[in-house]
């Protein structure tokens, strides 16, 4: 439980001033220190850096970094590495751009509807619940400690973050410690943990309640002498005045009864006994229920934004009608069962009437379904957008289900997040993130700018989701669908690749739980054994690795020519991609001329139009010189680089290593019985059969 899970980078000192520009952007400072704005690496990712002000905690800090690193959970902000200089102490964060809530509460005038308050709230109660129920069998939980509104960040969709994890603690075997240092914001602290040193789950709850009552007053429970609590309690005992403590802007008489069961639920949190303070996952459970019952739009929230101005295309509004009635899970209970229990923890399950609710009865149809599926955006409690997929044609079933689990097992940031599932007879569908800005292909045939360094990004990202599906990490996943119209971009132009239905994995669950773990060995003779007791499955996922690369390649023809034939199987751009090269040795002709604006550009395409015919290369026996998902993301960011130092001087094109080919040479002989997995996997130079393959 104390150790790290997921990859977390460790930066340098002059890495962090990098990525700040010399720490340029302030975006806030309190008593721990300051944060800054900072753009990650060459891909324009935005991070948050938070520099502390004492060098002398550095134990204290690890310990925030090992509570923070094995928490992965949509409304917990994620860690992305941190840095121990001689000088400093550095968290690196992703960035949440609507700050935090304190500053919207208290240091803004922006209208916050009652709905998307309680959003917030169910978003907070998640993400403890989560905390304090991370591993209930050895009954280990986490304590976060500083639950206030300035430690509740708010993203797009005003879906809560919750940050700063410095007064966290793993309460190991029990739920209850002691202390005798006093740590927290005193505006909410729990008094039980001021006077006896009381560390437990349920101080988080007290602290819960206090951002639940400034939620619904929009005003400081606690400052100086001001204190609403007991206010609250007077008013409630006699019976009246209650309405008129609320927030003016919500306190109208149709939300009147939400309000005061909002209380009743606040009051309980502040309950002076810590026996009996309910618990956070009721507490989620009753603000569901209260939004539930609230009779106000959700679409109040997409007011307040004028992001989601442009919406996708609608292509109908009516509810779906089934071509066939569905019945793979009809009278077949323990199938349902099996599929439940693979999908696990973090995938939650939703009843067909919670998928009515969140797609509003199916009201917002968007584009992009497959010929078996049509896919809806909703809004969950939390305010998290989400593309609901629904499945209405008999048949596709098993595919259907097989893509969501797949992407339920794999955490990377450039792949579709699924967040649940209803798998009831007549209302199969998987929930995934929303993603906001369509597919490469929708904007490949916009009109929309899109500029040369924006498609590298593209490119690189999308190679490199594609390197860790083929990776040990996922059991080696072979995509089999990849194409321009299955990578999304968000809103800040991240892709997202997506449609998992034909993918297929080589190692079970099971094996790669207890063989490879978090990536430390695969030997030869697993492989061996991997080929003799599953033939099929070995096949099936070589030829969805080898699928990869040919079909990447013809994502990278559309981007360097802005052509939609790339999408699919691309047949018509690599004939005219091999006629140039074949006839003329560039492909300049074929270019997008928007994205040229000096020489320098047009060595870049040409050398992504190299790289193109090389991942689509057909010739059987050739196919060794298509390189791997690791030797195209490599490839591309020397590009980059390369591309990056032309444009800033005037000297002659650096040289990149062209990788593919100076590997394809290089085969060893005891290397033949599984030499294209091998090649995959780890690239041939590093192979041979009989000797461990260490996950680098």
């Amino acid at each position: 439980m104390g150790s790290m899970s997921q990859k977390i980078k460790i930066f340098t000192e002059d890495e962090i001033a990098s990525i700040t520009s010399n720490y340029s952007t302030l975006i806030g400072k309190g008593g721990f220190g300051e944060v800054y704005r900072g753009v990650l690496d060459a891909d324009d990712d935005l991070v948050a850096v938070k520099r502390y002000i004492r060098q002398d905690l550095r134990d204290e800090f690890m310990d925030e970094v090992n509570i923070h690193s094995v928490m992965n959970h949509n409304n917990v902000v994620k860690l992305i590495g941190y840095c121990i200089g001689e000088s400093t102490l550095m968290l690196v964060t992703e960035y949440i751009s609507n700050g935090n809530l304190d500053d919207i509460l208290h240091r803004s005038d922006a209208s916050i509807p009652l709905d998307v308050r309680l959003g917030i709230a169910i978003g907070c109660a998640e993400a403890l619940s989560y905390m304090h129920s991370m591993d209930s069998q050895s009954d280990n939980h986490i304590y976060h400690g500083d639950i206030k509104p300035a430690n509740i960040l708010l993203d797009n969709n005003l879906t809560t973050k919750v940050s700063d994890f410095g007064l966290s603690r793993f309460l190991f075997s029990g739920t209850t410690q002691f202390t005798t240092t006093l740590k927290g914001s005193m505006g909410y602290m729990d008094p039980v943990y001021f006077h006896e040193g009381c560390l437990s789950p349920r101080s988080d709850v007290y602290s819960f309640g206090i951002v639940l009552l400034e939620l619904l007053t929009r005003k400081r429970a606690k400052y100086g002498d001001v204190n609403l609590i007991p206010t609250f309690n007077k008013a409630c005992a006699k019976g009246k005045g209650l309405r008129e403590l609320f927030d003016a802007a919500i306190a109208e008489k149709d939300n009147v009864k939400i309000l005061k069961e909002s209380w009743k639920l606040a009051s309980q949190c502040l309950s002076l006994n810590i026996h009996t303070r309910p618990q956070m996952n009721e507490v989620a459970k009753r603000l569901r229920m209260l939004k539930k019952e609230l009779k106000t739009s959700p679409q109040s929230i997409l007011a307040t934004h004028s992001m989601w101005a442009k919406q996708y295309r609608q292509a109908g509004s009516s509810s779906p009608s089934f071509k066939k009635k569905l019945s793979f899970f009809k009278g077949n209970a323990s199938s349902y069962s099996k599929v439940i229990s693979e999908l696990g923890d973090n995938v939650r399950v939703f009843t067909k009437e919670e998928i009515n609710e969140v797609t509003h009865n199916y009201s917002n149809l968007l584009s992009g379904g497959t010929s078996a599926t049509e896919v809806y955006k909703g809004t969950l409690e939390d305010n998290t957008m989400v593309a609901v997929h629904r499945l209405v044609y008999e048949g596709s079933e098993e595919a259907f289900i097989n893509g969501g689990m797949v992407v339920s097992k794999i955490a990377h940031r450039n792949i579709v997040r699924v967040l649940g599932c209803c798998l009831e007879p007549q209302t199969t569908a998987f929930l995934y993130e929303y993603v906001a800005k369509g597919s490469i292909l929708d904007i490949l045939c916009s009109q929309e700018d899109f500029p040369l360094d924006l498609r590298m990004r593209i490119a690189i990202k999308t190679a490199e989701a594609l390197q860790y599906l083929h990776s040990s990490e996922t059991g080696v996943t072979g995509h089999g669908s990849v194409s321009a119209s299955t990578i999304l971009l968000d809103n800040n132009l991240v892709p997202k690749l997506t449609e998992f239905s034909r993918s297929c994995t080589l190692f079970k669950e099971s094996e790669t739980t207890s063989v490879v773990g978090a990536g430390v060995m695969i030997t030869g003779s697993l492989l061996e054994k991997a080929l003799n007791d599953d033939p099929s499955r070995y096949g099936s996922v070589l030829m969805n690795l080898e699928s990869d690369v040919y079909r990447f390649g013809g994502v990278l023809m559309a981007l360097v020519s802005r052509d939609g034939d790339g999408d699919g199987g691309h047949d018509g751009l690599l004939a005219r991609f091999t006629r140039a090269y074949e006839t003329e040795e560039t492909g300049r002709a074929l270019f997008d001329r928007d994205v040229i604006t000096a020489e320098e550009d047009v060595a870049l395409l040409d050398e992504l139009g190299r790289l193109a015919l090389k991942c689509s290369v057909l010739d059987a026996d050739r196919i060794a010189v298509r390189p791997t998902m690791k030797e195209v993301a490599d490839e591309l960011r020397t590009m980059r680089r390369s591309w990056k130092e032309r444009s800033r001087s005037t000297e002659a094109p650096a040289a990149y290593v062209d990788v593919a080919a100076a590997g394809a040479a290089v085969v060893p002989a005891e290397a033949a019985r599984l030499p294209n997995l091998m090649r995959h996997m780890f690239g041939y130079r590093r192979i041979s059969v009989g000797d461990p393959i260490r996950v680098c």
